[in-house]
C-alpha cells in the first residue's frame, strides 16, 4: 500500500505523543510505503522551525524527528503539473499522489479532502484511514 502523509500530520506527530504513537504504528507496518518529496520535507521543516514549537520540543528532538521522517520516506520527484487546489502551495501534494501512484493521501486539511477521490487516490483523515486499515485486517 502506497500512502502520503501531509505535513500537518507529521508536524502533529512532533508535538503530540498520542499522534506520534499513531504514526509509529503506521511507520512500523512493512506493507506500507510512505511517499514524500523534498518539497514536503521543506514544508515540514519550515513548520517545525517556527518559534511557537520551541515550547514543546527542543532543537535536538526536532532534528531527530526530521531524520526519522527522512529515513522512512520513499522520495519521488513529481513531474505532473497540478493546479486545482484552493491553496496553490498544496498542488505538489496531488502531483505526488498522481506520479507516485498513491493509494491513500492522509491529511487534516479540509481543502484537500474535498478532492477525494483524486484519480486513484483516496484522500482522508488519519482517523478514517486507521478505521479503514482496522476493517481490512
Amino acid at each position: 500500500m502506497r500512502i502520503l502523509l501531509d505535513a500537518n500530520i507529521w508536524v502533529s506527530g512532533l508535538i503530540s505523543r498520542s499522534m506520534r504513537h499513531r504514526l509509529d504504528v503506521l511507520i512500523g507496518k512493512a506493507d506500507i510505503l510512505i511517499l514524500g518529496s523534498l518539497e514536503l520535507m521543506a514544508e515540514i521543516d519550515a513548520a517545525v522551525a517556527r518559534p511557537k514549537f520551541a515550547k514543546y520540543v527542543t532543537t535536538e528532538q526536532t532534528r531527530a524527528y526530521m531524520q526519522i521522517i527522512q529515513n522512512r520516506l520513499d522520495f519521488i520527484v513529481p513531474q505532473s503539473s497540478i493546479q486545482i487546489c484552493r491553496d496553490p502551495n498544496d498542488d505538489y501534494l496531488l502531483a505526488i499522489c498522481q506520479d507516485g501512484a498513491v493509494d491513500y493521501f492522509i491529511t487534516g486539511d479540509k481543502d484537500l479532502i474535498i478532492h477525494d477521490p483524486f484519480g486513484k487516490t483516496r484522500i482522508m483523515t488519519l482517523t478514517d484511514f486507521e478505521q479503514f486499515i482496522e476493517n481490512e485486517a
